[in-house]
């Protein structure tokens, strides 16, 4: 089952897309493989396009968080399957606290340590380059990772460009919308007699619903993340107002950055959270869940903001609690065509100090070469951490010891990905084919480089986290009328229009390449 961590992509760029957009094209098929992976006619028998003869080689692995349980053993078993395939190779694990994360990275190349395939971030790709944490990789591709350039759509390569160089592998993923939904209890829509949600007004019946015939659960908690469509034709690469303070409307010629709280969508968006707060949907305290997934598994709420693939992270323990529950996935405006600004989100790199960057990427390549090997990385060994039913995996029987959880988000691809039993084939088909159509914009591949504004951006962060990412207005606690000028005012004296400006020189810069 797919763990796909939504908040990574909390510091992306926002990005407001028109429907009438000009100039942009459309994607039949955008980042979703077909169910049948294609073979590389250089996998051959290994199925990785290279082989590493001679001395054993351990390949240091740099990751963030804790790591999973059983890892020992599951370790051993993918050093013997890389053998058997031709790759003479382990895997050393080196798990550093999310909050140092990005900040280890750079530390172990400036003092040269022998670490080489990380995890990172599309958000962070530019800074990673521009400071030399990271290798480019298009030789290395081109020698040890045939499959990964054969299966994955060029227009995907595209996010992970910098100056012309690919400096990272981007996992295979819906891409469009930020993949941005609302996931709600089916079973208590249909016991209010509802019908599905498809629109914002539907939304507000059922939380109305909730508040009157389940008082002891919470509407709506999380925000009101999935409202993006709906607020306005808006685009975001964070799926949410959550995390940026700027947006590109790539209805505009020329295209320009502009101060996202100062927008009409912002205004728009926080209204209606407050609105929903006054209402009773959101909760009084907004500290009241600490564990938005944990807490609407254990039927604590009845909504919250999702997206596409994370009710495969919870559906299971929804299940546990409360057996007869359904869990929903709800599309505001599904019948609008969906947009791309960038078609990664969560990589894999080699470190620039890597001293096995050849091996890095064939074992990456190794990864993506069979539903095999995907499975061992990504769930352990069958029938010891895992039990598989065709295209689902269960932990039913399965001892808490053995559960093995990796951070397999970061090398998703759903040619492969194993879902829960609880996923209807409906839902199935929609996180399938989520991308079909989706119009791809002119801002694929532009990521941001924020260290000439880093001291700007610090401060900017501060006073945005005060007011809006972490701050009442998200949580609906306070009229935005009340504080607008004063929030937008200290924006501007803690420097955002020299941030946009830089931010607009690169775009720019960006756009000519393109040209």
């Amino acid at each position: 089952m797919m763990k796909s961590k939504r908040f990574m992509g909390s510091i992306f760029a926002t990005v407001l897309v028109s429907s009438l957009l000009v100039g942009c094209s459309t994607s039949n098929n955008a980042n979703t493989p077909s169910d049948s992976p294609k073979k590389s006619e250089a996998q051959g028998a290994t199925s990785t396009g290279t082989t590493v003869p001679g001395e054993e080689v351990t390949l240091n692995i740099l990751f963030p968080g804790d790591p999973p349980k059983d890892l020992e053993a599951v370790n051993a078993a993918i050093a013997k399957k890389l053998k058997a395939d031709g790759l003479n190779m382990k895997l050393n694990y080196t798990f550093v606290p999310w909050e140092t994360y990005t900040n280890k990275q750079s530390l172990v190349v400036a003092a040269g340590e022998n670490y080489d395939l990380t995890w990172t971030h599309i958000s962070n790709l530019s800074q990673g380059v521009s400071k030399n944490v990271l290798m480019p990789l298009d030789d290395l591709l081109q020698s040890s990772g045939p499959g990964l350039l054969k299966d994955i759509s060029d227009f995907v390569w595209k996010a992970v460009k910098v100056d012309g160089k690919t400096y990272a592998i981007p996992r295979v993923v819906p891409v469009a919308q930020s993949n941005d939904t609302f996931q709600i209890r089916g079973d208590l829509r249909k016991k209010y007699g509802l019908p599905e949600i498809k629109s914002s007004a539907d939304f507000e019946k059922y939380l109305e619903a909730v508040k009157t015939n389940d008082p002891t659960i919470t509407p709506l908690a999380g925000g009101a993340g999935g409202l993006v469509r709906e607020i306005a034709p808006s685009y975001f690469a964070n799926g949410d107002f959550t995390g940026s303070f700027f947006y590109i409307d790539v209805n505009e010629t020329p295209l320009k950055v502009k101060n996202l709280y100062a927008s009409k969508a912002y205004e728009q968006y926080v209204n209606k959270t407050r609105e929903w707060y006054k209402k009773g949907y959101l909760p009084s305290d907004p500290n009241m869940f600490k564990d938005v997934n944990g807490d609407f598994a254990k039927g604590r709420m009845a909504a919250m903001p999702s997206n596409i693939l994370r009710p495969t992270e919870v559906i299971d323990a929804l299940k546990t609690n409360l057996p007869n529950a359904e869990l929903e996935f709800v599309q505001f405006a599904s019948d609008k065509p969906k947009y791309i600004y960038t078609s990664a989100d969560n990589l894999l790199s080699v470190l620039s100090t890597s001293k096995h960057p050849k091996e890095a990427v064939a074992f990456v390549n190794w990864i993506h070469s069979s539903q095999e090997n995907y499975d061992l990385f990504s769930l352990g060994v069958k029938d010891v951490n895992f039990k598989a039913n065709g295209n689902s995996a269960s932990y039913e029987g399965i001892s808490p010891d053995k559960q093995y959880f990796p951070i397999s988000w970061a090398w998703t691809d759903l040619r492969y990905n194993k879902f829960s039993k609880f996923i209807t084939p409906a839902q199935l088909d929609v996180i399938k084919t989520w991308d079909n159509g989706a119009v791809q914009t002119p801002l694929i591949g532009f990521s941001i480089n924020t260290e000439p504004v880093k001291a700007e951006l610090a401060k900017v962060s501060a006073i945005a986290s005060e007011y809006s990412t972490q701050g009442p207005l998200m949580n609906g606690i306070v009229d935005f009328s009340s504080v607008k000028d004063k929030f937008l005012s200290r924006l501007n004296d803690a420097g955002i229009d020299k941030i946009l400006a830089e931010y607009q020189k690169q775009l720019d810069a960006f756009l000519a390449q393109q040209k």
